[in-house]
């Protein structure tokens, strides 16, 4: 038994349905994109809840530093240049581009300037009784700044 008739009238019908539902389909999304862009602000600060300091700024990008020597069981600190967007204050965090010695890790960072990272590295002895100089080689880092 067929319910529908397969005629020129059901077909009208069925135009007109599949019509109505593609626009009402249309315009829920659109309604929903308006409603995301009207809450997300990016030409102010950022803040996602009720805590926390408000994000007024993000950049990310790499740097380089020359080659340093540091002694074993010391911390030497170097300049990563070219860290371009970034100013002093800034929170930053740093991360090797690839490998750097064994011996090193890195300890800290902060920004002292514009565009300029400080790095503070660790040269970890790797025998008990080292205690000589080992360079790092020109090194580059990635960093995330965010003010």
């Amino acid at each position: 038994m067929n319910l529908v008739k397969n005629d020129r009238t059901t077909k009208i019908i069925s135009v007109v349905l599949a019509v109505v539902f593609g626009v009402l389909f249309v315009s829920l999304v659109a309604n929903a994109v308006t409603t995301i862009s009207t809450s997300i602000s990016t030409g102010g600060t950022l803040t996602v809840g009720s805590a926390g300091t408000a994000v007024s700024s993000m950049v990310f990008g790499y740097c380089t530093i020359a080659n340093v020597a540091i002694n074993a069981s010391s911390t030497g600190t170097t300049i990563c240049s070219g860290a371009t967007g970034v100013a002093s204050g800034d929170r930053v965090f740093v991360q090797a581009t690839g490998t750097i010695p064994n011996n090193f890790v890195i300890q800290a960072a902060s920004t002292t300037a514009t565009d300029i990272i400080q790095i503070d590295l660790l040269n970890i002895a790797t025998t008990t009784f080292d205690s000589d100089t080992d360079d790092t080689g020109v090194r580059s880092f990635n960093f995330w700044a965010v003010r």
